[in-house]
């Protein structure tokens, strides 16, 4: 009995000594019910009759593992908290229907057929063949994650598109008969935008117009439309200044369905516009108006929205006969020639850059960073920008000072196309053709330092040639015919 009971003291010694040295790794992970349990053990093991020395050896031993034990436990949490923490800490990424206070609303379908839009065209019913009201339900049912927009947000963008295509449609029909003296002249619509970029007075109205659309979108952002929750009828802007809605028997809904019907007729008419000024004469109303009636062919232009470009007014079928048959049937060919620019290469600095005049074509002179002499055309080809008017030459880079397109003044490259401003410049870049900038020869001549540069002096002439020979196609003979 005496041998067995140091072995059984030692055991107990372990046991309560390990629980004592455990204590302060206990107090990461356990509750406070085991601790004060663990507090309670080194009294029991300083009772006299469970001491032994071999008792008390064991249980130091196993103190000592316990310690170890209980510190790399220790760091092990200590190192997994870090962890949790830096896990916890980072931010979780969202989109923005997650983090949107308003819950996406089912029943696009339904507003529709609500909303004010219908009439007798369509029997009284919405017409949707392509189903987009029915998109929005469609992806709710699936996973609530909103891809498709509900119907409100497709409200607000009909109406927004109807109100922006009146306001083109009229503009493009009163700037053919009508102009405000000291703004820029150009009756093609197409080029109209153009011509206001390369005039100051008219950007800054540009400026100004894409202000004030700014300031309207930050105020009236339809963005809740998107999920069905906007908190206010689409289109509606507030703005009254007529007090209208105030006059006893106002009918709101009727005027809602007149501005509704008046926008899409005016989308379809802007897209009239654009498809026949592409293809001249897919619209015999705008192409054929003039050139099928004889009687006011003197007084009307002979292009009519964008067709052509307007020339002069024709006084009688003979002269406009010979003058189809002089640019029809001839064709201008190139005759390049090295003219003076009245400019020295000496007077130039890198960097340094100026516009001329030669044989009809607008130019620009200058030299690269490294000094090297270089001719390329004035005029941007996006909105024909005078280049003259601020670009920028960064090492052998001319860049347009209106939407920082880039070229090579050496071989006329685009590099890059209406980069800025932000999205305002990208938007515009769609508009036109992206085409490399022209480069033109330019040396200095053997006796002296006079700038000399090799052009086509019969380059105007052709232009002319193409242009009325597209004119007198489009618009076609007195009688009916065309050349």
């Amino acid at each position: 009995m005496q041998s067995a009971t140091p072995s059984i003291v030692g055991l107990s010694g372990m046991a309560l000594a390990s629980a004592s040295l455990l204590q302060p790794a206990a107090a990461f992970v356990a509750p406070p019910s085991l601790q004060a349990v663990a507090g309670a053990a080194p009294a029991q093991a300083e009772r006299p009759e469970q001491r032994s020395e071999f008792g008390a050896s064991a249980g130091l031993a196993t103190a000592a593992c316990a310690l170890a034990v209980a510190g790399g436990a220790t760091r092990l949490l200590r190192r997994r908290s870090a962890t949790a923490s830096r896990v916890l800490n980072q931010p979780i990424p969202v989109v923005n229907w997650q983090v949107d206070p308003k819950t996406p609303v089912p029943g696009s379908e339904k507003a529709l057929q609500t909303m004010v839009g219908t009439d007798v065209e369509m029997g009284e019913e919405p017409w949707d063949p392509m189903g987009f009201s029915k998109l929005y339900d469609r992806n709710f049912d699936f996973n609530m994650v909103m891809t498709y927009p509900h119907v409100q947000w497709l409200r607000e963008a009909e109406v927004k598109h109807g109100r922006v295509c009146m306001l083109a449609f009229v503009g493009a029909i009163v700037q053919q008969f009508a102009h405000i003296p000291g703004l820029p002249v150009e009756a093609d619509w197409t080029k109209a935008l153009g011509a206001c970029y390369a005039d100051k007075t008219a950007a800054l109205g540009i400026v100004q117009i894409s202000v004030f659309a700014m300031v309207v979108e930050g105020r009236y952002y339809s963005g809740d439309a998107w999920i069905g929750q906007m908190d206010r009828e689409p289109g509606d802007l507030g703005f009254d200044p007529l007090k209208l809605s105030k006059r006893p028997g106002f009918d709101l809904k009727k005027l809602q369905l007149q501005e509704i019907k008046n926008g899409r007729l005016a989308m379809i008419g802007v897209a009239s516009l654009a498809a026949n000024h592409s293809v001249p004469g897919s619209v015999p109303l705008l192409s054929g108006l003039y050139a099928q009636r004889p009687d006011v062919a003197e007084s009307a232009s002979p292009s009519f929205c964008g067709a052509t470009r307007p020339s002069a007014v024709r006084r009688v079928a003979e002269p406009a006969a010979l003058t189809a048959a002089r640019y029809t049937t001839k064709k201008v060919l190139p005759a390049f020639e090295w003219l003076k620019t009245g400019l020295k290469a000496s007077q130039l600095a890198p960097g340094q850059l100026v516009a001329k005049q030669l044989g009809g074509n607008d130019v620009l002179v200058g030299k690269d960073q490294s000094g090297t002499l270089f001719c390329v055309g004035n005029l941007c080809p996006h909105f024909g920008t005078p280049m003259s008017e601020g670009a920028d030459v960064i090492g052998d880079i001319i860049v347009c000072p209106l939407h920082g397109s880039s070229f090579s003044v050496k071989t006329g490259e685009l590099l890059d196309w209406c980069p800025s401003p932000p999205i305002i410049g990208p938007l515009t870049g769609i508009i036109a053709e992206q085409r490399n900038l022209p480069v033109l020869e330019a040396r200095t001549s053997f006796f002296g330092d006079d700038i000399e540069v090799n052009i086509d002096t019969n380059a105007k002439k052709a232009y002319e040639a193409d242009y009325w020979k597209g004119l007198l196609d489009a618009q076609g003979k007195v009688d009916g015919t065309y050349y």
